[in-house]
C-alpha cells in the first residue's frame, strides 16, 4: 500500500517537467490547467469504466466455476464420475480458458487509453518545471508575508478560514524537497516536519517501507543542522522497530550530544543571505508589516482626511472621492467601473495575457522578474468603448492630458501573485528609447477590476498605507514632485494574493504637455522625500 501511494510523487514530478507555458503567475492561466485536469479525469474514468465492465464479465465466469468447485468438494470422485461434469471440466480447460486468455489479450482498454492520452497531451495545457517551482515559492512567500502556520496551510486553512482540501504527506514532502534544492532551508524544515507527521498518521505509517523513508528524511534534517527534528524522527522510528533499527542508536546519541552542547552546524547555520539582500532589509520588513496590517498611518496623519463628492467637467454624477493620504496626495474614487465593464475587460484580456515584465535596469527593453509575478495585456484606449471610458474617467478626475498616457495594462495575479516595492517613475539616469518622447511617469491610476478575498492589497511602506482592492474603484497618485523630481515616498507594492483572483487595470500618465494642469515649481521641493531614496 505504501509503494502504491508513494509512486504518485515521482509520477507527478515527471508530469510537471513537460514544458508548455507559464501558468502559476495568473489565475487566468490556472483555469487552463483546471480544464486540462477535467479532460484527463474524464479519460481516466472512461478507461476505468471499460476495464470494470471487462473485469465484471470475467468475475462472473470465475464465480460460476467456483460455485461448481465448492459443490464438488464434498465428493470430488462423485463429481467427476458424472459425465456432464466431466464434459464441462474438459470443455472449460479445452476452450473456455483459451477464450478467457484471448479476452485478456484482446482487451484494448489500455491501448485506447494511452492513445487518447497521447492526443490530449498534444492539445492541452501542462505546467512546466518553472510553474512548479514558482508555485512552491509562492506558497512560502504567503507563509512568510502573512506569517501563516504551516500546519494550518497544509490543512487548507488560510488565516483560520478553511478554503480547500488538506495537503497530503507527499505534497508536503515534495514542497520541502524543492525548497531544499532552492536552498531555502528555513522553509524546508517545517514542510518536511509536517510531511513526516502526516505520514506517521497514515494506516501504513508503521510499515517498514514508511520507516525506511522516515530514516532517509533524517538525513535532510542532519545536513541542515536541524538536530531536534532529526532526533524526534529517529525516536519515532525506534519506538516502532527498536530491534530492526538498532543501527540508529549511534546517530541518536550523536544528535543528543550536539543538542546538549548547543552545537550549531549545518546548512541552516552556514548559509547566509548575500550581502545587501533586499529581503533582509528594514524596508522589506516594513512592506510585509504593511501587508499584514501591522503598520498603519498615525492618527495625526489621517486627522484631516475626508470623503467628498467632486464635480466632473461634464454633467455626469460626481466622483465619490476618499482621501487616503495628504502629502503625497493619494485618493481612492469609488464606483468608477461597473461589474459588467470589469468582466468585459477581464474577458478581453484573457486571450492576450502574457507574463508581466519590468524595465531592464541593465539596458533597454523589458524582462520578466521574480519580484513581479502576474500576467498582463495592453490595450489602446480607443480599442473599446469601455477602455475609452476608463481614459475619460482619469482625465475628468485629474485634468491631465491622456494623449500622453501609456496603453492601458490589464493584469491578473495568480498563486501568491505579487509585485515587490518599486517606483512607477523612472530614475534620473533612465535611458528613454529614441521614440519615447513622453517623458517620465507623472501619475499612476489603478482600477481594481475584482475584489480579493484575502491579501493582494496595494502597500505604500513609507507612508505607511495599505489600500484594499475594491472592485470598481480607482486609486490615484502623483509619482513626481511639482519640480519634476521623483517623489520617493510613493514607493509601493502589490501584496501577495492570499485567496482569490486579483484583476487590475494600470494607467500611467507621462509628464509631457501636462504643465498647464500641473505646472512645474520654480524651486525644487523634493527634500521631503529624498530620505527615502536609499532607505535601508
Amino acid at each position: 500500500m505504501f509503494q502504491t501511494k508513494w509512486i504518485l510523487v515521482p509520477v507527478l514530478v515527471l508530469q510537471l517537467l513537460a514544458c508548455r507555458a507559464e501558468f502559476y503567475s495568473s489565475t487566468s492561466g490556472l483555469e487552463q490547467l483546471f480544464s486540462t485536469e477535467v479532460a484527463l479525469l474524464e479519460e481516466l474514468q472512461n478507461y476505468v469504466d471499460e476495464i470494470t465492465q471487462h473485469a465484471e464479465a470475467l468475475q462472473s465466469e470465475i464465480d460460476a466455476i467456483r460455485v461448481e468447485h465448492l459443490s464438488a468438494m464434498d465428493s470430488i470422485g462423485g463429481y467427476l464420475n458424472n459425465p456432464v461434469n466431466a464434459f464441462r471440466l474438459i470443455k472449460r480447460l479445452h476452450s473456455d480458458w483459451e477464450t478467457f486468455e484471448s479476452s485478456v489479450k484482446g482487451d484494448t482498454s489500455r491501448a485506447d487509453y494511452l492513445e487518447a492520452m497521447a492526443v490530449l497531451k498534444e492539445n492541452l495545457s501542462y505546467p512546466s518545471q518553472d510553474d512548479f517551482v514558482g508555485s512552491a515559492i509562492a506558497l512560502t512567500r504567503l507563509q512568510q508575508t502573512y506569517q501563516l502556520d504551516v500546519a494550518e496551510l497544509a490543512s487548507g486553512m488560510l488565516n483560520g478560514v478553511k478554503y480547500g482540501t488538506a495537503m497530503s504527506w507527499q505534497d508536503c514532502f515534495v514542497l520541502g524537497q524543492h525548497l531544499y534544492a532552492l536552498r531555502d532551508y528555513n522553509h524546508t524544515v517545517p514542510w518536511l516536519q509536517k510531511s513526516m507527521q502526516l505520514l506517521g498518521e497514515q494506516s501504513y505509517g508503521e510499515e517498514p517501507a514508511s520507516l525506511d523513508f522516515m530514516e532517509a528524511v533524517v538525513g535532510y534534517h542532519q545536513q541542515m543542522g536541524d538536530h531536534e527534528n532529526a532526533l524526534n524522527l529517529i525516536n519515532h522510528v525506534l519506538a516502532i522497530e527498536p530491534e530492526e533499527r538498532r543501527h540508529l542508536l549511534e546517530t541518536r546519541t550523536q544528535l543528543e550530544d550536539l543538542i546538549t552542547d548547543g552545537v550549531k552546524q549545518g546548512l541552516l547555520h552556514t548559509t547566509a543571505r548575500r550581502p545587501g539582500d533586499y529581503h533582509s532589509s528594514r524596508e522589506f520588513r516594513m512592506y510585509e508589516q504593511v501587508c499584514r496590517g501591522e503598520l498603519t498611518p498615525s492618527p495625526t496623519a489621517q486627522r484631516h482626511l475626508r470623503c467628498r463628492l467632486q464635480r466632473r467637467r461634464f454633467d455626469y454624477a460626481p466622483f465619490k472621492l476618499e482621501e487616503l493620504h495628504a502629502d503625497p496626495p493619494i485618493v481612492q474614487v469609488h464606483d468608477m467601473v461597473s461589474q459588467r465593464e470589469s468582466l468585459f475587460l477581464q474577458n478581453a484580456a484573457r486571450p492576450r495575457i502574457q507574463r508581466s515584465t519590468v524595465y531592464n535596469q541593465a539596458g533597454a527593453g523589458t524582462t520578466a522578474a521574480a519580484f513581479r509575478t502576474s500576467q498582463g495585456a495592453s490595450f489602446n484606449y480607443s480599442q473599446y468603448a469601455t477602455t475609452q471610458r476608463l481614459s475619460q474617467h482619469v482625465a475628468d478626475l485629474s485634468g491631465l492630458d491622456m494623449d500622453y498616457a501609456e496603453n492601458l495594462q490589464i493584469a491578473n495575479y495568480g498563486i501568491g501573485g505579487h509585485y515587490e516595492p518599486h517606483w512607477d517613475s523612472f530614475p534620473e539616469h533612465h535611458e528613454y528609447p529614441e521614440d519615447d518622447l513622453y517623458g517620465n511617469r507623472l501619475a499612476t491610476a489603478i482600477y481594481y477590476l475584482s475584489d480579493v478575498v484575502a491579501g493582494g492589497g496595494t502597500a505604500f511602506p513609507f507612508l505607511p498605507l495599505l489600500v484594499t482592492p475594491e472592485r470598481g474603484s480607482l486609486l490615484f497618485w502623483y509619482n513626481l514632485h511639482p519640480s519634476g523630481d521623483q517623489d520617493f515616498r510613493t514607493k509601493h507594492a502589490a501584496c501577495p494574493v492570499l485567496q482569490g483572483s486579483k484583476w487590475i487595470a494600470n494607467v500611467w500618465i507621462r509628464e509631457r504637455n501636462q504643465d498647464r494642469v500641473r505646472p512645474c515649481d520654480l524651486q525644487r521641493n523634493h527634500l521631503a522625500s529624498l530620505h527615502f531614496k536609499n532607505f535601508d
